[in-house]
């Protein structure tokens, strides 16, 4: 068994996709009553408190802009990674904080919703550099098919939603305005950003997947190390949660 094999396991079916849901500038042409939506999935999520509170990157939800109050959001859980996407609404973001570009997202699953998501550990202890990590997103897929109702919720459509795991190792770490940034040597997709950056000794969050630095090249400026804010930067918000903290 490979060492990725368990906490793999461990995180799996505690990692959902994010969906945005926003009116469109051009409503020409709709007969009265119509409403023309956006939809997209615009990131990943993992759970800190079973079926309640997810953290997710703070850009992802407006494209690092204030949320608009009007937009919708949902959250889809596929356990296992199997065939059946569930779906339920955003009804809450406890924490927004640009600053360090994390958001929690509050879910309230109905009684007909078919899917468990577990709380994942949260650490604030530091990996050394060098030391191997996981992560595991949700590269956003093209929408074939969409349903939505006249007030603009997800009543079902077609898309092939596949959790993606990689692994690399903590490539370097520094201090910004006492916040921990992480650099990894770990790449990943549109639609991973959010996702959990987790220690396998341990099976414990202590990063989420955010942006990279910038580096100049002779050919232009350039995508360089991936980048994630240590959670300690929101450890009181955690806390107050109820995240478990290892």
């Amino acid at each position: 068994m490979s060492e990725l094999s368990q906490p793999i396991k461990c995180v799996r079916d505690a990692v959902c996709a994010t969906m945005r849901i926003w009116k469109a500038k051009d409503q020409s042409g709709l007969k009265p009553g119509q409403v023309r939506w956006n939809h997209s999935i615009v990131g990943t999520a993992w759970c800190i408190v079973g079926n309640l509170y997810l953290v997710t990157a703070f850009h992802t939800l407006n494209d690092g802009k204030a949320r608009q109050r009007k937009d919708k959001y949902f959250v889809f859980a596929v356990p296992e990674n199997g065939p059946i996407a569930y779906h339920t609404p955003a009804v809450g973001f406890p924490v927004e904080r640009p600053d360090v570009d994390i958001t929690i997202i509050e879910i309230s699953p109905s009684a007909d919703f078919q899917a468990d998501i577990p709380g994942l550990n949260v650490t604030f202890e530091r990996p050394e550099d060098g030391e191997k990590v996981l992560t595991y997103g949700f590269p956003a897929p093209r929408i074939e098919r969409a349903s939505l109702n006249s007030e603009g919720d997800w009543c079902g459509g077609d898309l092939f939603l596949k959790a993606n795991a990689n692994e690399g190792i903590v490539a370097g770490q520094y201090e910004i305005d006492s916040s921990i940034i992480y650099e990894l040597n770990v790449g990943w997709h549109h639609g991973e950003s959010g996702g959990p950056i987790v220690r396998l000794d341990s099976c414990a969050v202590f990063s989420l997947m955010q942006s990279y630095r910038n580096v100049s090249t002779r050919l232009g400026t350039v995508a360089g190390p991936h980048q994630g804010y240590g959670l300690e930067a929101i450890d009181a918000e955690l806390r107050e949660l109820g995240a478990t903290i290892v």
